[in-house]
């Protein structure tokens, strides 16, 4: 839209020069022949005497003129004039003919009558280098303001971006996390403004963990107590509540896994136990019930053992509640970032359900979509600087989960 106004203004201009420039050689050539005019007519006698061309050593002439008589006879001319009248009109003005712009004053005896004219070559060629140089010029002038206002306004955004770049890096999370004094003072109010958030943010997930961390410790021994009844109450139940009573243990034994998770997640401070695991191992470990677990890849994580152990678990527990029978988890990808994805063979989720719930991983706005188990796995994932997706399994059955952990601890390593 700028150019097409640029472009509309150049030709404004352009247009106001033409008419301009051609106003102004027409005076010059009326005044130059008013000159010429009383020049001839304090020499008339001596006038009427000369025939033909005026003497003059060759030359270049803007201008040339003519004097003819009423019987259109040429009586004299200047040195570039053609030999014949330059136009029919006897009339004083201006007028036109081909290739040249003429002014016409008759003499005061009324013999006579004089020509003064400019070839339209050299009016044309005056007005495209007035016309050209101007508008050059202006484009010139143009250019070099926005360059000059470029280079200004990048330099007054200059510490705008470097706050964004800061920001960006900031973590409001890390305690006594604070952001660098503003370059300016323009932007003291919004430094100030996002200190001010981060402390209350960290206020707030401060208690959000004391919360959830006193509610899992308090929930931990009860449920211990539930599953020592209930296995007493399985040895001395008949055969007809089995397996109600084996469910109801499973579903508690999940209970207190999530319990032992939400712990481990929401231990004081909140600091990751980062740790070189192997795979296979950790697995070996987890109480799996109801489905085979393989596992491919012998590649070391760095990660917090205890939230990871958690999150699987999770992802164990909903795939054998989804009625699979086998899992695949695999190791992909090398330092930093690793991937561990989960397989199943279960029933999968349908194409809405599986966009929905990717939706709510990627936004963090879960309204609803996810469940414990999911949302358990994903503060685990972003716990480690990565993120959770989720995709159909091979040929559309079952369903795969990814794991993304990419963050690394190096001086921890040894």
């Amino acid at each position: 839209m700028s150019w097409v106004a640029g472009l509309a203004l150049a030709t404004t201009v352009g247009v106001l020069l033409h008419y301009a420039l051609d106003e102004l050689l027409d005076d010059g050539l009326q005044e130059s022949a008013e000159v010429l005019y009383g020049l001839l007519s304090q020499n008339s006698d001596h006038i009427a005497r000369q025939r033909g061309m005026l003497p003059a050593p060759s030359h270049e002439e803007g201008l040339v003129w003519q004097l003819v008589g009423n019987d259109g006879r040429m009586w004299l001319r200047s040195h570039r004039a053609p030999g014949t009248p330059l136009t029919p009109h006897t009339a004083a003005g201006f007028s036109n003919a081909p290739l040249w712009r003429i002014y016409s004053m008759p003499l005061p005896d009324g013999t006579a009558l004089l020509h003064v004219a400019q070839s339209a070559d050299h009016r044309h060629h005056a007005q495209l280098w007035t016309v050209g140089g101007s508008l050059g010029l202006s484009l010139l002038v143009g250019c070099l303001a926005v360059l000059w206002l470029k280079v200004r306004v990048s330099t007054e955004m200059q510490p705008l971006h470097n706050l964004s770049a800061v920001v960006r890096s900031f973590d409001p999370l890390r305690p006594d996390a604070t952001l660098p004094a503003a370059a300016r003072a323009e932007l003291l109010p919004l430094v100030s403004a996002l200190n001010d958030l981060a402390e209350r943010l960290r206020a707030r997930v401060a208690h959000e963990r004391a919360f959830a961390a006193h509610a899992a410790h308090a929930l931990r021994t009860p449920l211990a107590g539930i599953d020592m009844q209930l296995a007493v109450a399985q040895r001395e139940a008949p055969a007809s509540m089995q397996a109600r009573l084996n469910q109801t243990r499973e579903a508690a034994a999940r209970l207190r896994r999530v319990t032992t998770a939400l712990i481990s997640l929401f231990r004081a401070g909140g600091q990751m136990n980062w740790q070189a695991v192997q795979l296979k191992a950790l697995v070996d470990t987890l109480p799996v019930r109801g489905v085979h677990v393989s596992v491919l890849g012998e590649d070391t994580l760095w990660c917090d053992p205890d939230l990871l152990s958690a999150a699987l678990l999770n992802l164990f527990d909903n795939a054998a509640r989804h009625h699979a029978s086998h899992l695949q988890v695999k190791v992909t990808g090398h330092d930093p970032i690793q991937q561990i994805s989960v397989s199943d063979n279960g029933e999968g989720l349908s194409a809405e359900r599986l966009a929905a719930v990717q939706h709510a991983l990627q936004t963090g706005q879960s309204e609803d979509v996810l469940g414990l188990g999911l949302t358990l796995v994903d503060l685990v994932a972003r716990n480690h600087g990565g993120q959770v997706s989720l995709a159909s399994g091979a040929g559309g059955a079952g369903c795969c989960v990814t794991l993304t952990l990419s963050r690394q601890p190096r001086a921890s390593r040894t």
